[in-house]
């Protein structure tokens, strides 16, 4: 089986608690992914919200040094190019693709974006949920792209970094859609039409719809070429007690349903979130991909969804 993952927090975890990329107890590592013949894994760095500045970059920079210290002992292929993933798509193997999540990382320094490009990040997510100096994130008061943020994102257009949506307020990304001259991914999110038929009001329930992609943002991303990868954070997917491949399958379906046959992949969020146990580790990846093939999803349509979407993404975008 040939899986690509556009997003899990496993760098930042493995540092913070002292673990290696190879084998740790955490939702991924090396190890459980040689189920795979294929494998092209997404690791973002995270910026909490509560760094900003200087202290955003100094932090990023020693996740940045483990990354490649363990990308290194793993023998995995850091991702720069396209034809580094080609590489590995054609001999077999695995792969990385670096990302940030998180404008606050440049310290409001548009220089920055340039140096982050340099060390191979290829993908930045703009906010997290707070507010920072590029714009408003899902859980913060909302509002437009700030003028930085729009300086950022066209310097990520003449570099080739991939805008990414996923934690945005709803003003700001119809804002990256009208600027970019590039396609836009949605890196880990749902359907919020999906999650209101199945969740409770709570005030998690609220935050969640928040971090849900509309319906209307579905339709947009499919118009603009863009990308949306499936998140496994349970309260993302439905009530606690629900069956977590179930309730993937719903939000997938969903999607399907408003024309995303060619946008839609997978973004795990592995050690991003709490998850459904039939979720919680890469190795339920082939069990999920049988169960999408159970419900009648197709064998060519799981391949997209699972592996050729993202990598047809990836080929126009890097």
């Amino acid at each position: 089986m040939r899986f690509l993952d556009l997003h899990c927090d496993t760098v930042t975890e493995c540092l913070a608690q002292g673990f290696s990329l190879s084998d740790n107890p955490l939702h991924l590592d090396v190890q459980r992914a040689s189920c795979f013949d294929t494998w092209i894994q997404t690791f973002a760095i995270w910026i909490p919200d509560t760094l900003r500045g200087k202290d955003a970059w100094a932090y990023f920079e020693r996740n940045y040094d483990f990354y490649l210290q363990q990308t290194d002992l793993c023998g995995l292929t850091r991702c720069v190019r396209y034809a580094d993933m080609e590489r590995v798509v054609s001999e077999g193997g695995f792969a990385s693709i670096l990302a940030v999540e998180g404008g606050a990382v440049l310290g409001g320094m548009l220089e920055r974006t340039d140096e982050l490009y340099r060390r191979g990040v290829r993908i930045l997510t703009l906010t997290w949920n707070a507010e920072n100096e590029l714009g408003f994130g899902c859980q913060s008061e909302g509002g437009h792209l700030k003028p930085f943020g729009r300086d950022v994102l066209r310097r990520m257009d003449a570099l080739g970094m991939i805008a990414d949506v996923s934690h945005l307020d709803r003003i700001g990304f119809y804002d990256v859609l009208e600027q970019t001259t590039r396609h836009v991914l949605a890196s880990h999110s749902t359907s919020e039409a999906v999650l209101r038929s199945t969740r409770r009001e709570s005030v998690d329930s609220r935050f969640s719809k928040r971090r849900a992609l509309s319906d209307d943002q579905i339709r947009a991303l499919s118009a603009h070429g863009g990308l949306i990868g499936l998140n496994f954070c349970g309260s993302f997917l439905g009530d606690p007690g629900d069956d977590g491949v179930q309730a993937a399958i719903r939000h997938a379906a969903h999607i399907l349903e408003l024309g995303g046959e060619d946008i839609l992949a997978i973004g795990s969020d592995f050690d991003g979130c709490a998850m459904h146990a039939d979720l919680s580790g890469i190795e339920k990846i082939p069990a999920l991909y049988e169960a999408f093939l159970r419900n009648g999803f197709g064998s060519a349509l799981c391949e997209k969804i699972f592996f050729r979407n993202g990598l047809h993404f990836f080929k126009n975008m890097l």
